[in-house]
């Protein structure tokens, strides 16, 4: 038997959990999600004070694990690199998402 699993990561008001759900093959009517958990970016919860959080998971840097992008209501972006530790889901704290030149991308939505 196959077992597939999928993370995926949802936001509540200003907070971002990561739950995941996996079934032992694709015809198995069986699936079960993990109890959710609040994500952490370094020492602090990811998209924490930011208005609606919207995340992405994303290959920003090139090294194959999965980074995330975090997007909010006022066009602010940040990005919280993977960090990788033995298979758990960890990421390095947020820092501001910039384009090639260096600057910060913001899309002053206000």
């Amino acid at each position: 038997m196959q077992t597939r699993s999928l993370t995926f990561v949802a936001a509540a008001g200003s907070a971002l959990f990561v739950s995941a759900i996996t079934a032992q093959s694709p015809a198995s009517a069986t699936h079960a999600f993990a109890a959710p958990v609040r994500l952490m970016a370094g020492k602090q919860f990811l998209g924490e004070k930011r208005l609606f959080p919207s995340p992405v998971f994303h290959d920003v840097n090139g090294d194959g694990h999965r980074d995330l992008v975090v997007g909010d209501l006022r066009g602010h972006l940040t990005v919280a690199l993977r960090v990788p530790e033995g298979g758990a889901l960890a990421f390095a704290a947020e820092t501001k998402l910039q384009d090639v030149d260096g600057k910060d991308i913001d899309f002053h939505n206000w």
